[in-house]
């Protein structure tokens, strides 16, 4: 078995529109951009919440139909919720002001077990929640 303490994690969104989603994920939400490239096969960049990595990075990443793994998928929006981001804060009426001229959210609602959230949608129409565990 794989010490625990030896892993770390990094999300990969497959994004259609590479300067909507940075914007969203760089100005909107405040991740650190740590790493950005450009190249025939696309463009994307690595973000995370400080940069030491402590939280995870998440990559956003446009292709192009030179990337052998692109699928037309990628540059369309999502239609379900089968995948989520949810970041925890312990100052969620800090998102609320921050996010209510910029964004739009729905909530915050209180949930049954223990936590209080708000619910918004990336550019690619991703479900992201931020959310506070109540006590």
């Amino acid at each position: 078995m794989v010490d625990p303490a030896q892993l770390s994690l990094k999300v990969v969104i497959r994004c259609r529109n590479y300067q909507a989603s940075r914007r969203f994920y760089a100005q909107i939400l405040g991740l650190e951009v740590l790493q950005e490239w450009e190249e025939v096969e696309g463009k994307g960049c690595i973000l995370g919440f400080d940069s030491s990595g402590v939280g995870g990075w998440l990559e956003i990443y446009q292709m192009t139909e030179q990337d052998p793994r692109y699928d037309p998928a990628f540059a369309k929006p999502l239609t379900n919720d089968k995948i989520d981001v949810q970041l925890q804060t312990s100052r969620l009426d800090h998102w609320i002001a921050a996010l209510a001229e910029q964004w739009p959210f729905e909530g915050p609602e209180n949930l049954p077990w223990g936590q209080r959230w708000i619910q918004l949608r990336d550019p690619d129409d991703l479900l992201i929640a931020i959310y506070e565990e109540l006590t």
